[in-house]
């Protein structure tokens, strides 16, 4: 039975390159249980791909948002291949930005003062130039529908070849790429349709937004062997699932990562190379996921989802000059003498449809001033039906549907890797799992500041000895990335473990700690090396502070988001420091919605 094969972003963008990269966020508090003053804690780093799935097992559906940075709107393409005809509509990028925020990875620590024995763009393709086979001769492809959705064009394609596909993008205007073909003809093979998307005419580059692709499967499934077309090295890929339990790779392992290796001094600045090593870890073989998140749905915070102040019926009768102080009165824009900002990402491309702006005139100038310009607004491109149709479409109704999918879904995974080109041979294909544990987003060691020396415990009880208050040990290559690799049997059930290197990295701690100013043999001369080894770069941490997340500290196995996965009572503490920082925190993208699944629950 077909499984999902699409790509967030994962399918072919065909023409400029384009990334999944979302709008940011802020927020000011530290929450949790271990910011120390001047010390925020540190979300991991979300550039990257992201996707969110959910299925009742007859229907799967999904949010996909692409941030194109080629420029020019109309060089603008994206094909995605999905094995039914779907359904499609607009998406919400605030429901994936709040699932994001809700599941992301924090590492921090508080410090403990101890003295003398007293007691923290996928898949995408760059091809001016066209390219593609004439298919003369060959059965072309069926166009079973063609419709619009938002800002976007679409026509569902069916049938035909790699090359006949190749040639109807070309005849209706898509860029294609000369390596796509021999791919395409693979999910031809396998019953894949395709979807291919571009702007409207007369819609801008940021008027890209969320699609939903809604049909018929059983089994989410990210098709990655169409993503090596033009993906880079270790791509960052984060999979979230909305769902009844918790959810598993099937035919890629899963790892644990050794948070040994993690710096913890400077709240996990080097995860994702720990992620791009664990996973490239023999017995993964750089087809593997890491669990960031494994627990309730509450943990997203629908805020953000609500539409009390959305009346799009307003606009029916509207004279189009008062059209923008109405979205500043409904908290959809904020203007200035200087231009406007919008408090919703859709809100540009209905300005762009049913408002263009004239020739010679700034944006920024005409959108803040309306009644400036009164007598350039092009009186034909306005319809206030029209409008307030679109309002409902792109703001209004998506808003809702991703309220009702969180309503729906009592649990959320979210899956994390790094992959590069050569390894993605296999398309990663996922399943839900009843009776596995939780896994918490929060993680927090404690830093024992003692007379002779610095040390770390970490969650579950390690301790590591620092090289100085600031300086987390620079490991040899004997010290493992992933503590095990899993694999889950596809009956389901526990998992099995293919390799354990817990013996391993203890022997490789202790003799670390041994050689340590408080080990029983003093100093570190002589024990690992603290100045070269392969840790890699620091891996690149968004400047951030969870946002308003109060729940405690997790690990893997925990009992839950609310279970303390600090380092536990130092036992010899004079006196603790824990006072809360805050800082600004940055995040990406992606969502999901869920009509049909919706449609089958009421």
């Amino acid at each position: 039975m077909w499984s999902l094969r699409f790509l967030s972003s994962l399918g072919i963008p065909l023409g400029l390159a384009a990334a999944a990269y979302g709008l940011p966020s802020t927020a000011d508090a530290c929450g949790g249980t271990f910011c120390d003053g001047g010390n925020p804690n540190m979300p991991v780093d979300q550039t990257g791909e992201v996707i969110l799935f959910a299925s009742d097992g007859d229907f799967i559906e999904a949010h996909v948002q692409i941030d194109y940075d080629g420029g020019d709107a109309e060089q603008f393409a994206w094909l995605v291949p999905v094995p039914e005809v779907p359904e499609i509509e607009v998406g919400s990028w605030r429901l994936v930005q709040a699932a994001l925020d809700g599941t992301v990875p924090v590492y921090g620590f508080q410090n403990n003062f101890v003295c003398d024995g007293e007691t923290g763009g996928i898949g995408f393709i760059q091809d001016p130039d066209g390219g593609g086979v004439s298919g003369e001769g060959e059965v072309g492809p069926t166009v079973v529908a063609q419709d619009v959705v938002g800002a976007f064009e679409f026509a569902i394609l069916q049938g035909g070849s790699s090359d006949t596909v190749n040639t109807w993008l070309l005849d209706n205007g898509y860029a294609t790429d000369d390596e796509a073909p021999e791919i395409l003809d693979t999910y031809i093979a396998e019953g894949s349709v395709f979807v291919a998307f571009r702007l409207r005419h007369g819609a801008e580059v940021e008027d890209i937004h969320p699609v939903v692709i809604r049909y018929q499967g059983t089994e989410p499934c990210i098709p990655l062997r169409l993503t090596r077309v033009a993906a880079q090295e270790d791509m960052d890929i984060r999979a979230l699932f909305l769902g009844d339990t918790r959810v598993v790779p099937t035919n890629y392992r899963h790892v644990r990562l050794n948070r040994v290796r993690l710096d913890w001094v400077q709240r996990g600045a080097n995860y994702q190379d720990l992620v791009s090593m664990a996973v490239d870890t023999p017995g993964a073989d750089g087809r593997a996921f890491v669990t960031e998140y494994a627990g309730t749905s509450d943990m997203i915070d629908t805020s953000v989802l609500a539409t009390d102040t959305y009346v799009s019926g307003v606009f029916v009768d509207m004279a189009p000059v008062n059209v923008v102080t109405t979205l500043q009165n409904q908290g959809l824009a904020s203007c200035t003498t200087e231009g406007c900002e919008y408090q919703h990402e859709l809100v540009p491309s209905l300005l762009h449809e049913f408002l263009p702006v004239p020739a010679g005139v700034a944006e920024a100038d005409f959108y803040s001033c309306l009644s400036c310009y009164a007598m350039l607004i092009d009186q034909e491109a306005w319809d206030g039906d029209a409008f307030a149709a679109a309002y409902d479409e792109r703001i209004v109704a998506p808003l809702v549907h991703g309220q009702e999918l969180l309503d729906l879904w009592p649990y959320v995974t979210r899956l994390y890797t790094r992959i590069s080109p050569h390894e993605m041979i296999t398309d990663p294909m996922f399943a839900e799992v009843e009776g596995l544990d939780d896994v918490a987003s929060r993680h927090g060691a404690s830093r024992e500041i003692d007379c002779c020396g610095d040390i770390m415990r970490l969650p579950g009880g390690r301790e590591v000895t620092l090289v100085d208050s600031f300086t987390w040990p620079t490991w040899s290559s004997e010290m493992p990335w992933a503590e095990r690799v899993e694999e889950f049997p596809p009956a389901g059930g526990p998992p099995i473990t293919l390799v354990d290197e817990t013996a391993n990295i203890d022997a490789q701690l202790a003799a670390w700690n041994a050689k340590g100013p408080c080990g029983e043999e003093g100093g570190t001369e002589g024990g690992v090396d603290t100045t070269a080894g392969d840790d890699g770069s620091d891996g690149g941490v968004s400047t951030t502070s969870p946002s308003g997340q109060t729940s405690g500290l997790g690990s893997e196995g925990s009992s839950g988001p609310g279970q303390s996965d600090g380092g536990g009572d130092s036992g010899c503490a004079c006196t603790t420091s824990s006072e809360s920082g805050s800082t600004p925190w940055l995040l990406a993208l992606f969502g999901l919605g869920l009509g049909a699944l919706r449609r089958r629950r009421n």
